[in-house]
């Protein structure tokens, strides 16, 4: 009886143990399980985010694409009557369109002949209206020249780098602060500051760029049509002055000419005198000669 009781007792113990370890492994493969789902949701995570990035850089740089950068530039040579009005009235219209002046001078040449140049600023949106404004103070067809340059490639690919220096900086940052070593904070600075100097000057095209793009370089050429001409000609002709002045030249002539007459006759009397004399005695001796002639004979018919 005991022997059989016994029996029985090993038999439920290897039952039990058999069953422990059937759990320990279910529960074991259990674990796996969720550990491998975690890590494959954390993955699937991670996997989206980076398309969800993706996705947004990309829509960004098309979004850039499809708002284009171009730098536009126009010289216009306009003839005008009066310069400083001309270039008062532009600068009217200029502040209107919240533009601004960058360069302005005047010039006097020869003949009293007046030029001006003005370099203007304006925006974008402002740029073809103020053409036409300017166009409209010519007095004859003016000369003009536009230019554009489309920089909306640069400006994307600026954009991008940009971004990616800036993700290195902080990447830097997030290093310096974890770095327990002097040559690692040194090495780690070094390249921090290049990334630094690097994002600077990416910055400041893109600045550039942008201003350029926004506002529209206009110079503006102004040439003074010539009246001068004709307002000499339409001044009063002075005729009684002009007479008075001919009259009084003409007497004053005279008189010259009637003093040097008076005065060649009275201060040359001595030589008048002898020249008087020398034609007095060749003409009596001519006189003389022609009596002594004897007549010539008559002819007897």
């Amino acid at each position: 009886m005991w022997k059989i009781w016994k029996l029985w007792v090993f038999v439920a113990v290897i039952l039990l143990s058999g069953c422990s370890s059937d759990s320990s492994s279910n529960s074991d493969k259990a674990v796996d399980r969720d550990s491998g789902s975690k890590s494959e949701a954390k993955m699937d995570t991670t996997t989206e985010e980076n398309q969800s990035s993706e996705s947004e850089n990309g829509k960004e740089e098309q979004q850039m694409k499809n708002e284009r950068k171009v730098i536009y530039q126009a010289d216009i040579e306009i003839t005008v009557d009066t310069l400083q009005t001309s270039m008062e009235t532009v600068r009217k219209k200029l502040e209107s369109m919240d533009g601004y002046i960058v360069e302005s001078n005047t010039s006097t040449g020869e003949k009293d002949y007046e030029s001006g140049v003005m370099v203007v600023r304006v925006p974008m949106k402002s740029f073809r209206p103020f053409l036409e404004e300017v166009r409209s103070l010519s007095k004859g067809t003016p000369n003009e020249n536009i230019r554009g340059e489309d920089v909306t490639e640069e400006y994307v690919d600026l954009s991008s780098r940009l971004k990616a220096k800036q993700q290195v900086r902080e990447r830097l940052e997030a290093f310096m602060k974890n770095a327990q070593k002097t040559e690692d904070l040194l090495k780690i600075s070094s390249d921090l500051a290049a990334v630094q100097e690097e994002i600077e000057q990416v910055e400041g095209r893109l600045n550039f760029l942008q201003n350029q793009s926004d506002y529209s370089t206009v110079t503006i050429q102004f040439q003074v049509k010539n009246l001068k001409a004709k307002t000499l000609q339409t001044e009063g002709l002075n005729t009684w002055a002009k007479t008075k002045v001919l009259f009084m030249d003409t007497v004053n002539f005279l008189m010259s000419a009637i003093s040097f007459v008076v005065v060649s006759l009275l201060g040359l009397a001595p030589i008048w005198v002898i020249v008087a004399i020398v034609i007095y005695v060749w003409w009596l001796k001519r006189k003389k000669e022609q009596k002594k002639k004897p007549e010539s004979p008559t002819t007897l018919t």
